[in-house]
């Protein structure tokens, strides 16, 4: 009976792969970020569109995080939420893509995710961490 099913699962598998709607499979761009007080630098900081893992380095000395969100405003102008101290997240301007919360100090991480050519902007929101200067520009291109 297993190889019944086995032979059943496998051609399913195939047959749906052929008649698939899903994005070709390519390897990840890798973006490397490192974080510290108060900076934030990917490198490269412009990459072709699809599937992109930013591997992220807390160098700290303290807890950060990533928010990585699709805008047409400059990182240093992002609006403020009324503390005057973090991102407005939920800003109109502003268009969540991913993020990762509580990156320890010396601890890596990685975030892969699906970008479209555009303008994004990556930053720490924890408080005043992005008045600091955590924060810069992704440029997502064809």
């Amino acid at each position: 009976m297993w190889p019944v099913i086995v032979s059943g699962v496998l051609l399913v598998a195939f047959g749906a792969s052929g008649c698939s709607s899903a994005r070709p499979s390519t390897a990840a761009t890798r973006v490397v970020v490192v974080e510290h007080d108060f900076g934030l630098v990917a490198t490269p900081n412009v990459v072709p569109a699809g599937l992109v893992t930013l591997h992220i380095e807390n160098r700290g000395p303290s807890t950060h995080e990533l928010v990585i969100d699709r805008s047409v405003l400059e990182p240093e102008a992002l609006p403020l939420r009324r503390n005057g101290l973090q991102i407005d997240e939920g800003a109109p301007e502003l268009t969540k893509v991913a993020s990762l919360d509580a990156i320890r100090l010396n601890a890596t991480r990685d975030l892969t995710v699906w970008l479209t050519p555009g303008h994004y902007v990556v930053f720490c929101n924890l408080e005043g961490h992005y008045l600091g200067g955590m924060h810069m520009s992704l440029e997502v291109r064809e």
